[in-house]
């Protein structure tokens, strides 16, 4: 928190910055509630049948009258970390 506020990208040394997708870092069994991973919002019914093939037993509404349509719910942290896999992006921390 008292660190200088950056004036450039770390990774690519540019003065414009960009976002890049990161989940916090959430033991389940801590909160023990599921997580719904919004970062991963599919946008369609075939990426979300992608998604469960990559990503067997994660939870992904499918009706699109769901207001939680193509987003994923972790269970535990494995299914977690499988639809973070799955959607090819790293947990940082």
């Amino acid at each position: 928190m008292s660190a200088e506020a950056l004036t450039e990208c770390p990774k690519c040394k540019r003065a414009q910055f960009h976002r890049v997708p990161c989940l916090a870092h959430t033991d389940l069994k801590e909160c023990g509630t599921p997580i719904e991973l919004y970062s991963i919002a599919l946008n369609d019914d075939e990426e979300i049948k992608e998604f469960m093939r990559k990503a067997p037993g994660v939870e992904v509404a499918t009706d699109p009258a769901d207001p939680m349509y193509g987003i994923p719910i972790a269970r535990s942290r494995k299914q977690k970390l499988q639809a973070l896999q799955a959607m090819q992006f790293t947990e940082l921390n």
